[in-house]
């Protein structure tokens, strides 16, 4: 069969050999061509070329978008790398910071608030009522044993008006028994002076308070001793209430500077709210020292701080203006009133006032 020479190929070679470098960029070339369009392509070729070229560029924009996530979330979900590690740390802190704001409970502020229970009021003694009613002055009544002392006490503006008038008001030289005017006794307790001062003229008809010199003793006359062992208290009461007194102390008193060589004297009546400070001379301390050193008799009744005090004064006879002073120790809340006077003993070293100073001025 003769061979058609339209089979043969320009380099007189077989068409099965192996394809020459011509050949493979003739198909390299052929093969872009499949996708670029060329000026040769009718308008058909042109348009699919086109829209092959748009779906092998949206699938190599989709290919490097999904290379960029995964690589993206790779450093993400690594715990080695410094964002993962900030991240994760965020991420628990917000965590425990909802967690503690759901479950602390806020601490409960506890007020206490302080309740003042008021006293009782305070009830005026059927038996002082009438005259309370006759004289707003009424103060009590007080009661000394073995005396005459049983009488009303009053309290007025000032410490002269009833020095030389009646219960009723009127003048008399006798005047009435009566409570100074600055202390507080008709009270609650807790309010009352810490010592209160009842006056009287010594009468020599016994009236007032003639006869507290029953207790009156002296280094030079201990002959009524025996009348404090039999009568060691005496009682008084308020317009509210009933107290009873023991008494621990009986001296004789000057009533001014003058008449002492050291210019020091007691004045008991002065002392009607003790200082808080021990070091003043209107101290519990300094109260309670002038009583020991100048007392006649020590009556073993024992003196604490708290305790309530009554003095009894009246004028003596040793000297002009010398006072008799009898001063009683309220019996405690719970106390007996019972005083065992067999403790009482003569007081061996009690300063008297200076007799010789006073009569002879040496």
């Amino acid at each position: 069969m003769p061979i058609d020479n339209k089979d043969k190929n320009t380099s007189g070679g077989s068409r099965f050999a192996a394809p020459s470098e011509a050949s493979a960029d003739k198909h390299k070339s052929s093969f872009a061509q499949s996708f670029i369009p060329s000026k040769e392509d009718s308008g058909k070729v042109k348009a699919r070329k086109i829209a092959v070229l748009i779906v092998i560029i949206a699938l190599l924009a989709a290919l490097v978008f999904f290379l960029a996530s995964l690589m993206s979330g790779s450093r993400k979900d690594s715990p080695d790398t410094a964002e993962g590690t900030e991240l994760e740390t965020n991420v628990i802190t917000e965590v425990t910071t909802e967690a503690t704001t759901v479950t602390t409970v806020p601490e409960t502020e506890t007020t206490t608030e302080t309740t003042t229970t008021p006293p009782p009021p305070l009830v005026m003694r059927d038996d002082i009522a009438s005259y309370v009613d006759q004289n707003p002055d009424t103060a009590g009544w007080l009661t000394v044993g073995g005396t005459s002392i049983n009488s009303v006490i009053l309290q007025g503006e000032d410490n002269d008006f009833y020095l030389n008038h009646t219960f009723y008001g009127g003048s008399s030289q006798a005047g009435s028994l009566y409570v100074d005017f600055r202390c507080v006794i008709n009270d609650y307790d807790f309010n009352q002076s810490d010592n209160v001062t009842i006056y009287g003229h010594n009468q020599a008809d016994g009236s007032m308070f003639g006869t507290l010199q029953y207790y009156k003793v002296t280094q030079q006359n201990t002959s009524r001793f025996s009348f404090y062992k039999e009568h060691p208290t005496f009682t008084f009461s308020n317009l509210y209430e009933e107290y009873t007194y023991k008494i621990v102390a009986v001296f004789v008193s000057e009533s001014s500077s003058s008449q002492a060589r050291d210019g020091i004297i007691f004045d008991p009546h002065n002392f009607v709210r003790f200082s808080s400070d021990s070091s003043d001379k209107r101290s519990f301390e300094s109260f309670v020292k002038n009583i020991n050193e100048r007392t006649e008799i020590l009556t073993g009744v024992d003196i604490e701080e708290g305790d309530k005090f009554m003095t009894l004064s009246t004028c003596s006879n040793e000297f002009d203006n010398s006072r008799f002073i009898v001063i009683g120790r309220r019996v405690r809340d719970g106390e007996s009133p019972e005083v065992d006077t067999s403790l009482a003993q003569l007081n061996p070293n009690v300063k008297e006032p200076d007799w010789n100073y006073i009569y002879y001025g040496n």
